[in-house]
């Protein structure tokens, strides 16, 4: 059964007449400015972990599972990544979300103005520009807008304002509500990337101790990165594999093709054992 909304977008787009999987070019989905109409949090559900009693979350019995193995270290190690991270995001939400979004959704509610009068296709360049022209007035440098002083507060001073907030007096603001969605989305950030690290951890016990592992993980670049260096921090690196093992870049034209060639040591994995030599 598939609950309403519960679909997955990629971002992947092939223009029609492309072909099949096997032809024709991929690109990056054109961005679209509209917001994505939700009805609802499902704040009455969550991920049960099977067969707990009393109830507890996916995640939890994940964690509880693996103590359980003996890798108690590792799910330590996890929560203490969770609240570092967590607590980095949220000191200066501009500037420690690097892909923009967070500052992309203050400009929209906060600085509509702005936001309606300049290019926001991309927020990762919006973060780190100090400027951007007016489209109204391209070429006029008095009508550009000031980005650069556009800062988010940190998480203290979002409490200090929800604190002085009077729901009998009056509505919440737009500022306001933004402000609580950046703090809420900074914890299911982070705990997605828990639950991913954990995820790895738990497919390597699966298998018997001695036995050779390559954990494939299917995520956006944000969560690849953030759960690569949870591993680093437990002592793996990309020691012995090319260009630090990183395959394509970070940084795409939008009109050009998304295709990989992946390295010989990721068409057949068993050329990783041992790593291979820095070429």
């Amino acid at each position: 059964e598939v609950r309403p909304l519960a679909h997955i977008r990629s971002l992947a787009y092939r223009q029609k007449g492309g072909g099949t999987m096997g032809g024709g070019p991929l690109f990056r989905r054109p961005a679209v400015r509209s917001k994505i109409p939700v009805r609802a949090a499902p704040l009455d559900r969550y991920l049960k972990a099977k067969g707990s009693q009393p109830p507890r979350t996916w995640l939890s019995g994940l964690a509880q599972r693996l103590r359980a193995a003996g890798c108690t270290g590792v799910v330590d190690a996890a929560e203490t990544w969770f609240r570092q991270e967590v607590q980095y995001l949220l000191s200066d939400p501009k500037e420690a979300d690097k892909l923009g979004d967070y500052f992309a959704a203050w400009l929209r509610a906060v600085h509509r103005r702005i936001w309606d009068d300049i290019d926001r296709s991309d927020p990762e360049e919006l973060r780190r520009r100090a400027h951007m022209p007016s489209e109204a007035r391209p070429q006029s440098k008095k009508h550009r807008h000031n980005l650069k002083d556009i800062t988010i507060p940190g998480v203290e001073d979002a409490f200090n304002e929800f604190t002085a907030f009077d729901p009998a007096a009056r509505p919440s603001s737009s500022r306001e509500r933004v402000l609580a969605q950046i703090v809420v989305d900074a914890f299911q950030l982070r705990m997605a990337d828990v639950a991913m690290a954990l995820s790895v951890a738990d497919s390597v016990v699966s298998v018997p101790m001695g036995e050779k592992v390559v954990v494939m993980l299917y995520a956006g670049e944000d969560h690849a990165n953030s759960v690569a260096g949870f591993w680093g921090k437990q002592g793996f690196s990309s020691s012995g594999l090319p260009s630090k093992g990183f395959v394509g870049k970070t940084d795409w034209d939008d009109e050009e093709p998304r295709c990989l060639e992946f390295p010989p040591y990721l068409q057949d994995v068993r050329r990783l054992f041992p790593v291979p030599k820095q070429q």
